[in-house]
């Protein structure tokens, strides 16, 4: 699994977009931080993984390997994640890479006709 970005995404903008690859060099996803809080030193994480590639473990992979860099190469404090409470699939990837629930928000995002509620995940990095 490599991360690499693309041209122009950078954390200065507020935005960090970086693509997974595989083995054999094909993508599989994007990893991105956003919300990034200079002031707090922290920034949300969002995590997209192509429907041919999931349940194989390229996202637990990005999001192990994007929070070992910032652990090691960012001024940045935590990351968080905000998760529909269906997602289980992503839950398990976050709380596999040491973030923990922290709070719930209640009938946070619609689905269909109905709200859903949405975990956030923490993670302190230092």
């Amino acid at each position: 699994m490599t991360l690499k970005a693309i041209q122009g995404d950078t954390l200065s903008s507020g935005e960090l977009k970086l693509y997974g690859f595989n083995e054999n060099e094909q993508p599989v996803g994007c990893i991105e931080l956003y919300n990034y809080d200079p002031i707090n030193r922290r920034s949300a994480v969002g995590i997209v993984v192509s429907n041919e590639f999931r349940h194989q473990g390229y996202g637990k992979a990005m999001v192990a390997e994007l929070t070992n860099f910032c652990k090691h190469n960012t001024s940045l404090h935590q990351l968080y994640a905000d998760i529909a409470a269906t997602n289980a699939p992503s839950i398990h990837i976050f709380s596999s890479a040491g973030y923990q629930h922290c709070a719930t928000l209640k009938d946070w995002v619609m689905r269909g006709e109905n709200y859903i509620d949405t975990y956030r995940f923490q993670l302190i990095l230092n």
